[in-house]
């Protein structure tokens, strides 16, 4: 009878921690979309904005230089502390990648919002649970909880969201330690930010798939070119932070190199189209249209990395969905099958390669575009997973001790 009591009283507690948490996340994650929002759309309405880049970026750069050079670790601070629980996610966290997000995706740099979301909420609720003297595994639980709170309530995919944050933590392997208030968290914050009825970015219908050996092989096919983009995505963006520390001394400097090199690509590509979200890019891409540019996912690449890579503030995750739909869409065109259907393969599959998290990018594709899809995504995903090897873009990732 207490054994049975206990674990009442534990799972009533565990599902208001996940209540609180998922509140607090789908209430920032409201704000947050409303603020990415309104910047992107004014920028599209506003061109000439972009050539205050470098001015956003000196800012950008001087705050993070001078009030958070931790904080400049993203996502990967909160991998750590997971890992082993130290000082916490700083408070400052919160308010800086807010701003810092808003401000870069203003003025252009190609960044992206999910990681950033998630740095956000972690911050908030790391910082609110310290004052409480918590234990470090309650810590850890309140920080995997907010990662999928975070994931699911911006992103619209609240399993996937759970999954995610149980599988990031360490590659070929999915923790469990956490998944009642994760669960609950992920739940709680998709509802309250489907209540707001913002508009979700990335979402199409799919039409149902017979599988065959044929869209088997090129499916495949598929796959190892995600793995292989996801693996120069990475290694890029290291080279841009490399080159950069390299060349410009004084970090507040190097999101101001970085925006004049985006600004000349503008010039070259002749398009503004790789600015910001570039939502409107994977929209082309989801129903097949004509007018995407061949290439079009190496320019965006190549525009992210550089804006990561120099500093500029905002998340990953958006950046690879697009440049994956882009790539997917060509290469289905390419072998004669449905763009839409291989710009949704490759938007969950390059992912996949890029986070080593292939269960968790099945549902998103699975809560995204309708259990038509599954199959065919799931090849995708565990092609693009095995191939890419151990590249991850969380340095912070931890190896499995498990066999691959």
């Amino acid at each position: 009878m207490h054994s049975l009591f206990a674990r009442s009283k534990h799972l009533v507690v565990t599902a208001a921690t996940g209540c609180f948490v998922g509140g607090i996340a789908g209430v920032i994650s409201i704000a947050f979309l409303k603020s990415l929002h309104f910047v992107n759309d004014y920028r599209e309405s506003n061109n000439w904005i972009m050539f205050l880049l470098p001015v956003a970026g000196l800012f950008i750069g001087l705050g993070y230089h001078y009030l958070g050079a931790s904080v400049a670790q993203g996502s990967n601070l909160v991998l750590e502390e997971i890992h082993e629980p130290s000082a916490g996610v700083p408070r400052r966290m919160a308010p800086m990648v807010f701003l810092g997000t808003s401000a870069s995706q203003l003025f252009g740099a190609s960044t992206g919002r999910e990681g950033a979301g998630i740095q956000i909420v972690s911050s908030l609720i790391d910082g609110i649970a310290r004052v409480f003297s918590p234990t470090y595994e309650t810590r850890k639980v309140l920080l995997i909880t907010s990662i999928a709170a975070a994931f699911g309530g911006l992103f619209g995919v609240p399993v996937a969201g759970v999954v995610f944050a149980l599988e990031v933590q360490e590659r070929g392997r999915i923790r469990y330690e956490a998944i009642l208030p994760a669960s609950v968290a992920s739940l709680v914050s998709f509802r309250i930010v489907e209540a707001a009825q913002l508009e979700r970015p990335i979402r199409s219908v799919i039409p149902e798939v017979t599988m065959n050996w044929t869209l088997g092989w090129k499916i495949s096919v598929l796959g190892i070119a995600c793995a292989l983009l996801a693996t120069m995505f990475i290694h890029l963006t290291h080279y841009v932070q490399r080159i950069t520390k390299r060349l410009v001394a004084w970090p507040p400097l190097r999101p101001v190199a970085g925006s004049i090199v985006i600004l000349m690509l503008v010039y070259i590509s002749g398009t503004r189209d790789y600015l910001g979200l570039s939502v409107g890019l994977s929209e082309k891409a989801f129903v097949g249209a004509a007018s995407v540019v061949a290439g079009a996912f190496l320019w965006k690449m190549i525009f992210t990395s550089i804006s990561l890579g120099t500093g500029f503030v905002g998340g990953e995750m958006i950046p690879i969905f697009i440049i994956g739909a882009l790539a997917g869409g060509q290469i289905g065109n390419m072998l004669g099958e449905s763009m839409p259907l291989f710009a949704a393969i490759g938007m969950v599959a390059m992912f996949a390669a890029a986070s080593n998290t292939p269960i968790a990018c099945v549902f998103i594709g699975l809560e995204l575009f309708g259990g038509a899809t599954v199959i065919p995504i799931a090849l995708g995903c565990v092609v693009a997973y095995v191939v890419s090897g151990e590249h991850s873009v969380y340095h912070a990732q931890r190896p499995s001790t498990q066999i691959r």
